[in-house]
């Protein structure tokens, strides 16, 4: 017969499951708000460090150009050409296709050729935010083309969102298509993105007041006597102040905002443009252009040409020989083919990248200001 004992199962009563759903569902209850609170402490955390990135970053964008404006430009190119609340373009030579060229900032190998030299003013631009066209003139060095190319930073109210105070920040570069720097940034009506400053009599530096904005460098040829009055106020600005604010939508407190405020001090402002090698290097004397083969389809075309005198004799000056080609009947050289440091009495060069057309090639002698001599041309050379 079996005992009580015997029929005894291990397991829970119907109470004890029914307390331990009830203490399952308390402990969870009090544990998914404290989830939610700290998933969107995280997310806010997140969202205001990637506000106070992207202001930092425009800020840095921005900056990085802006300190070096003036590198690289002629005596006749101003520094800064606008200066607007919303709205910046200067003067500098910042990127050069050519590896061997020891004047620009950055080297890209890539870079669409029209952005890396000064404009030419067929192809003048309208400044942003403006009516204002530029430039007026062709800003030269010698027999070439100023290696100073044209920046411009402007904001315009973003159409996407619903704040009358939000703004999307561009670059452009000569007249190349713009380019999208940053999104999300927040300009407080009657306020400025950017301030200017300029010296005052005392040592310190003044604001330049927002009705004197915006200012324009409308003299064609800075320096020249027309390049006074308002026009000339632009040579007088030593420092730009940039105030950016960016933006996050917190999903529960709304908009955040973190705001950087930095000053850029125009390093080549005010600087005397002097030439320090003395006068422009006397150009080459002879220079001659063969096509290899002679006869039938040339393989290439080998570019000779004696030493400046200015070389290893007279100012002594002279440090690279710059290679050009044209089309006979074209009136632009364009950009070098090549350079070569001076370091001998003759030079030759291959030239092994040839079209068909009847062409001419130009040597140019490069000083240290960098300052150009004249241009000594070869003879035609008729590529079938």
């Amino acid at each position: 017969m079996r005992t009580s004992r015997a029929l005894r199962r291990d397991g829970v009563t119907l109470i004890e499951m029914m307390i331990a759903i009830v203490l399952f569902v308390l402990v969870f209850g009090l544990a998914v708000p404290f989830f939610r609170y700290q998933a969107r402490s995280v997310s806010a955390s997140a969202g205001r460090l990637d506000a106070l990135q992207n202001a930092r970053y425009a800020q840095s964008a921005i900056d990085r150009d802006l300190r070096i404006s003036g590198i690289g430009i002629v005596q006749a190119q101003p520094m800064i050409v606008q200066a607007d609340g919303f709205a910046v373009t200067f003067n500098a030579d910042l990127a050069t296709k050519d590896i061997n060229d020891p004047m620009s900032i950055y080297y890209d190998a890539d870079m669409d050729s029209t952005g890396t030299s000064a404009m030419n003013n067929v192809n003048k631009v309208t400044l942003p935010n403006s009516a204002v066209q530029y430039p007026d003139s062709n800003y030269m060095n010698g027999a070439v083309a100023s290696a100073a190319e044209t920046i411009q930073y402007w904001l315009t109210k973003d159409s996407s969102s619903t704040r009358t105070d939000q703004y999307v920040l561009w670059r452009r570069v000569n007249n190349l298509p713009r380019r999208l720097v940053a999104k999300g940034i927040i300009v407080p009506a009657g306020t400025n993105f950017f301030q200017y400053m300029k010296p005052n009599n005392a040592g310190g530096l003044d604001s330049v007041k927002a009705v004197k904005l915006p200012l324009f460098h409308s003299a064609p040829i800075h320096g020249s006597p027309a390049d006074t009055a308002a026009s000339a106020l632009t040579d007088s600005i030593r420092v730009v102040r940039m105030t950016v604010t960016g933006l996050y939508n917190d999903p529960d407190k709304g908009a955040i905002m973190k705001t950087v405020v930095s000053s850029t001090k125009l390093l080549n402002a005010g600087m005397s443009r002097s030439s320090v090698c003395g006068d422009l290097p006397i150009a080459v004397t002879t220079a001659t252009a063969i096509r290899w083969p002679l006869a039938g389809t040339p393989t290439k075309v080998t570019i000779a040409w004696n030493s400046s005198l200015d070389q290893d004799a007279g100012e002594k000056d002279v440090g690279r020989y710059m290679v050009f080609k044209k089309l006979v009947g074209s009136s632009d050289w364009g950009s070098p083919i090549a350079d070569l440091a001076a370091s001998q009495d003759i030079y030759t060069l291959d030239d092994t990248s040839l079209s068909s057309g009847l062409w001419v090639y130009g040597i140019i002698a490069q000083d240290c200001s960098p300052a150009n001599s004249a241009i000594t041309s070869t003879g035609a050379v008729n590529v079938p």
